[in-house]
């Protein structure tokens, strides 16, 4: 989303260019993380309530979207499911170019019955080729080109999506076989000329000729889409774990403006996928936080997954909110915000929020986030280089990166972060291993190293201010890390737990800046058409930048619409929806800020 809002990208690349603290040969290019482009915006909608859908909680609905999804005849298509709520008792597989969209996360329930199997809740799973393609040449940091062995010369074509990887070094100190080809990268072919593929992506790591570095190709789910909803697993198995979603084998797909609750295994599992973007939602609580089959955690990037951006989420009450493991590489958590870390040892809030969890995960991007606890542990052998720790907070026990059994996490970055606590134990600061690029790190109110107080590097994959910023709420971009004094700073995410628990999830953030020359006060909300039939705008004057809470009532006071949306100094203009279903009648609108609250009575005819 935020290629659309700052589409001037060239003028900005020379200033990225010149953020030396951490010089190029050190990390890699996160600009691409993410959907590439805007969120698709299939015509075709279908309602779950036409295929059979009841929506009372009790009936199982998984034949009723299952009929909805075959109508789209394999055609790009959204599964709409109003205000409701739905139980499914098996998992759901999405096809490509499918989205699912409720009505907001207060609206549109999903209740996972799964009657003890231990399974996931929504697939998005596409499959590898197993033959596997030597790659003879190419294979090193920065190039975009692979020449293949010849036997195989016209096996792929441009537009086919491949595997690289290779097997396991030295670095491997505590195997296990399923993590047997950990450094890899996922990336699609743009161009075939003989033996020479050109990809999308430059690599992020050396390959070694001795490792055997090979491809397969990929058919990946493309394009699927989930949001606006609210996720719950119900039962619990006894054992195993499933996922409430699974993104395996995946390229250019989407979670934005869920709240997903009390899932077996991670919330969201992302494996062996690309440009998979996860933002604006909420994720919360498990049935157990000991780990096991990564019960407990929130966003787990495993598997070589690269690209993935994982931006402007809440996560409470989990072992690991965010997670990188087994060779993710290329990824980005940005400007999120998690609390109440809770694990199933002592003490349970010492569990990592971010968490770099062995098996050589490399050049991971962390930055902007408010955590409690960051940790680089070795229990499945080291981390790979290049991850990158950019002006994060860490607010109890601070960044901690455990002694190896032989191998350590070397060439880390840690630039520009913040471990305030001066509590017992809290505000550490522990890394071990060699070759990491330190610089600017507030450490108790001491600049770590001494003499490096200087931070002029805004963003690692950020070209401008992110376009869900607020400056009202959240204050100057950056906002963590010098110059700003130290734990002063905050994040949206932060704000929405804290000033508008109502509407933690962002479900649509389309927003508008030029309006009519009839908003003639500062101080006016204007409607239009009003009265209206199928859609509703709506324009207001905004003091600052800043998050605003819109709703929209009945007359007896039921909550029909709601979200919250990054407004910017100035003159604003919001379009709210298409509703055909909506009864006629008198509703009531209202903005909600952290200073007042504007209400606006509106007919709908």
């Amino acid at each position: 989303m935020k290629k659309l809002y700052y589409s001037i990208l060239l003028l900005c690349l020379s200033v990225c260019s010149t953020a030396q603290i951490v010089p190029y040969a050190n990390r890699v290019d996160w600009l691409d993380a993410g959907y590439p482009g805007s969120f698709p915006e299939p015509a075709t909608i279908r309602n779950v309530m036409d295929f059979g859908a009841v929506g009372d909680g009790v009936a199982d609905e998984r034949n009723a979207i299952l009929y909805a999804i075959y109508s789209l005849n394999n055609l790009p298509g959204v599964i709409f499911f109003p205000a409701g709520t739905y139980k499914i008792t098996s998992t759901i597989s999405l096809p490509s170019g499918v989205v699912l969209r409720g009505e907001g996360a207060t609206s549109s329930f999903i209740k996972f019955n799964m009657g003890g199997a231990a399974i996931d809740g929504f697939s998005i799973s596409g499959s590898v080729n197993s033959t596997e393609v030597p790659a003879v040449s190419g294979y090193t940091k920065g190039s975009t080109q692979l020449v293949i062995d010849a036997a195989y010369e016209n096996f792929f074509v441009a537009g086919d999506y491949i595997e690289l990887r290779q097997t396991n070094g030295t670095w491997d100190t505590n195997p296990a076989s399923w993590a047997t080809y950990s450094v890899g990268q996922v990336a699609q072919i743009i161009s075939v000329s003989g033996t020479t593929l050109t990809l999308n992506q430059q690599l992020r790591i050396d390959y070694d000729v001795a490792l055997n570095p090979h491809l397969r190709k990929m058919t990946p789910k493309m394009n699927v889409g989930i949001e606006c909803m609210n996720i719950e697993r119900i039962d619990e198995p006894a054992s195993g774990a499933g996922y409430n979603i699974l993104f395996g084998n995946s390229a250019n797909c989407w979670v934005k403006g869920i709240e997903s609750n009390k899932s077996v295994g991670s919330h969201v599992m992302i494996e062996n996928s690309t440009n998979i973007e996860v933002r604006g939602s909420y994720f919360h609580h498990a049935f157990t936080y000991d780990g096991s089959g990564t019960r407990g955690y929130g966003v787990t990037i495993n598997n070589h997954s690269g690209l993935c951006l994982v931006e402007d989420n809440i996560f409470e009450h989990l072992r690991h909110a965010m997670m990188v493991k087994h060779g993710a590489n290329g990824n980005v958590f940005g400007y999120n915000y998690s609390l109440d870390p809770f694990r199933s040892e002592t003490p349970a809030n010492a569990g990592g929020d971010i968490s770099v969890h062995g098996h050589f995960p490399y050049a991971n991007l962390f930055e902007g986030n408010i955590i409690q606890n960051y940790m680089i542990d070795h229990y499945w052998g080291p981390a790979g280089p290049y991850n990158t720790f950019f002006r994060n907070r860490c607010e109890l026990y601070g960044i901690i990166m455990t002694n190896s059994n032989g191998y350590d996490s070397n060439m880390q970055n840690f630039v520009g972060n913040e471990a305030p606590s001066t509590g017992l134990f809290m505000g550490n600061y522990v890394i071990t291993g060699t070759g990491h690029i330190q610089h600017g790190n507030n450490i108790r109110g001491t600049v770590t190293p001494s003499g490096t107080s200087t931070v002029n590097d805004n963003s690692y994959y950020l070209n401008y201010q992110p376009w869900f910023w607020s400056d009202g709420l959240s204050g100057t971009w950056p906002s963590l890390g010098y110059p700003n004094a130290g734990n002063s700073g905050t994040i949206p995410a932060k704000n929405r737990y804290l000033y508008t628990p109502q509407s933690l999830t962002t479900c649509v953030e389309e927003i508008v800046t030029t309006v009519d020359e009839n908003l003639s006060s500062e101080k006016n909300i204007i409607a239009f058409p009003n009265p209206f039939s199928d859609e509703l705008s709506i324009s207001f004057f905004s003091e600052n930048s800043e998050m605003i809470f819109v709703s929209l009532k009945d007359i007896t006071g039921k909550m029909i619409f709601e979200k919250t949306v990054a407004s910017r100094k100035g003159k604003n203009q919001i379009h709210i929806f298409e509703n055909n279903k909506l009864s006629n009648g008198i509703y009531f609108l209202q903005l909600q800020n952290t200073e007042e609250i504007m209400n606006l009575k509106i007919v709908k005819n």
